[in-house]
């Protein structure tokens, strides 16, 4: 669960930096570490302290309990299937509201064509 947890936690920081167009460098300057260390944290090689998560919310915008919700329903889901929701979540995260409404209906009229082939 250690490795599924650090790997969920990179992928959603991951996933947030980039739909603000952060860069890892940018993101390393900010929380004075490296840009190694920020990568390691984002590819789930290394398991940040607390305070440096927090750093990294504060940063991103991203509150600390949201890196840690429903990780044992994401860690038994393939790993690309996670990083994809993880940046659907991201991005919708920084939409405004009329615009996440339309996000929103978008993705339900993909998910009924779905459920339509099947």
């Amino acid at each position: 669960m250690t490795q599924d947890l650090k790997r969920i936690i990179g992928m959603r920081v991951r996933a947030r930096r980039v739909a603000l167009n952060l860069t890892q460098e940018q993101v390393a300057e900010a929380i004075a570490r490296t840009v190694e260390t920020v990568s390691n944290l984002e590819r789930g090689k290394a398991f940040p302290s607390l305070g440096m998560l927090e750093q990294i919310g504060r940063l991103l915008d991203l509150p600390l309990a949201s890196l840690f919700e429903n990780t044992e329903t994401t860690a038994a889901i393939s790993p690309w299937r996670a990083e994809m929701r993880a940046r659907l979540l991201a991005l919708a995260d920084g939409l405004a509201d009329c615009d996440l409404e339309i996000a929103v209906r978008q993705v339900e009229v993909l998910a009924d064509k779905r459920e339509r082939r099947n």
